[in-house]
């Protein structure tokens, strides 16, 4: 069995909180929780416009490299569970990647990421509600914390050295 590798989008990839700013879609009198019927009815083009998460473009170009050499197989794991927001990071994952779109997976809630775990599996996420599933049901989790040159260093090391632990 091939290893594989899962990386999350939001707050993994693309910075949605930035998004969530520049359209201020915050509920009032309710800090930091997102106005999702305002996501929503804004439409496809609110994932698709994401900026890639600081030092995350270069670190999935070399991710991309590395997979192509056959290190690993590389895939987009989201969850989303309303169709705008598929189509919106669809259309991201073509306009800023090179990503075949058949690697790109979408669940309809975090934990159901663990539905991909297994030894060899490992997911690259900044949600516990995705990473403690996952590392359950005997996946790889690696948090992500904000900095992509830490945590490709940790991935590279994990599968390099043929260690598969779990956080």
């Amino acid at each position: 069995m091939s290893k594989k590798l899962y990386l999350d989008m939001d707050g993994t990839l693309v910075d949605f909180v930035s998004q969530i700013n520049k359209y201020d879609y915050w509920k009032k009198n309710k800090p930091n929780k997102v106005d999702w019927d305002k996501v929503i009815a804004e439409g496809p083009n609110f994932w698709a416009e994401m900026n890639w998460m600081p030092g995350a473009k270069e670190s999935f170009e070399k991710l991309q490299d590395y997979a192509a050499q056959g290190m690993f197989e590389l895939y987009i794991l989201s969850s989303i569970d309303f169709d705008e927001g598929r189509e919106g990071k669809k259309l991201w994952i073509q306009k800023k990647t090179t990503l075949p779109l058949e690697n790109a997976i979408f669940v309809l809630e975090p934990e159901y990421k663990e539905q991909f775990a297994d030894k060899d599996s490992y997911l690259i996420d900044d949600r516990e509600k995705s990473l403690e599933p996952f590392a359950t049901a005997g996946g790889n989790a690696i948090k992500f914390t904000g900095d992509w040159r830490k945590t490709l260093d940790s991935f590279l090391n994990l599968i390099t050295e043929g260690k598969n632990e779990n956080r």
